[in-house]
């Protein structure tokens, strides 16, 4: 049983934002949008996980790009191992058959190549999977600085003011509304 509730962030180190982008274009951010949309179908390997747990989620970007997500469980972080788009068999609903043996891995750069290769619906029981979410989890962020004009600025607080939230999370909410907007006009 996975303690969804322990995770509280993304460990990131600076190979994380090229390893998955080369082989599979696959973004940093494509991998944690995929922890906070539904559905999302986590599994754990306990049986194969060495120093560290391993997991396994199958899920969608805020896009609705399928993505495939290993990853292994750094204290109350989440550390992304692999991200690959899904394959047909992982997207069904359910795979009828027992899964094989996975083999055990040595090192992240194994595990990377081995999923990279393989299919997991041959490797987990996705059947068993339930939809999922994981409550304390937040997205990794960036401090950025921008100039506003400063009658904008007042603006922000006032509207800020009368939500009684902070002028900067409105800025944000605003923001990611906007670019949702954006996005869906797009498509």
């Amino acid at each position: 049983m996975i303690d969804l509730t322990r995770f509280e962030g993304f460990q990131w180190d600076r190979g994380d934002d090229t390893k998955n982008w080369k082989k599979h274009k696959v973004s940093c951010a494509e991998c944690e949008e995929v922890f906070f949309n539904a559905p999302l179908f986590p599994g754990c390997d306990a049986a194969h996980s060495r120093e560290e747990l391993r997991y396994y989620v199958l899920g969608r970007t805020d896009a609705g790009r399928r993505l495939f997500v290993a990853f292994a469980a750094r204290g109350k972080r989440i550390r992304v191992i692999s991200a690959r788009d899904q394959t047909e068999a992982e997207g069904a609903s359910a795979m009828a058959h027992e899964p094989k043996r996975l083999p055990r891995f040595r090192t992240e750069a194994e595990e990377r190549t081995f999923w990279a290769a393989h299919d997991s619906a041959d490797f987990l029981g996705w059947r068993k999977a339930r939809p999922a979410i994981f409550p304390n989890l937040r997205p990794s962020t960036r401090s950025i600085s921008i100039r506003l004009p400063e009658s904008l600025l007042e603006e922000l607080k006032t509207l800020a003011n009368k939500r009684d939230v902070p002028y900067q999370s409105l800025i944000k909410m605003i923001l990611a509304q906007k670019v949702k907007e954006e996005l869906q006009g797009a498509s």
